[in-house]
């Protein structure tokens, strides 16, 4: 009974810190999390936070174009 617990408790765990891990990836490349989260939903992006964190490290023009995109949405 006890395995069970704690398996559950590490899996939560482990999942917070993933959402953690990529919610700091966004934030840090994008610079407000919020406003880029609602610029994520407005725009109808279907990829999830997960990929867009992979994205954003692993393409680095990914992240500038996305970023131009944001914040002329904002100007305008």
């Amino acid at each position: 009974m006890k395995k069970e617990i704690y398996r559950t408790k590490s899996r939560k765990h482990k999942k917070r810190e993933f959402y953690k891990q990529n919610k700091n990836h966004i934030k840090i490349l994008s610079g407000n999390y919020s406003l880029f989260n609602f610029f994520v939903k407005k725009e109808n992006i279907k990829l999830n936070k997960k990929i867009l964190s992979e994205l954003f490290i692993t393409e680095v023009g990914s992240i500038f174009s996305l970023m131009h995109w944001n914040f002329g949405y904002l100007v305008v």
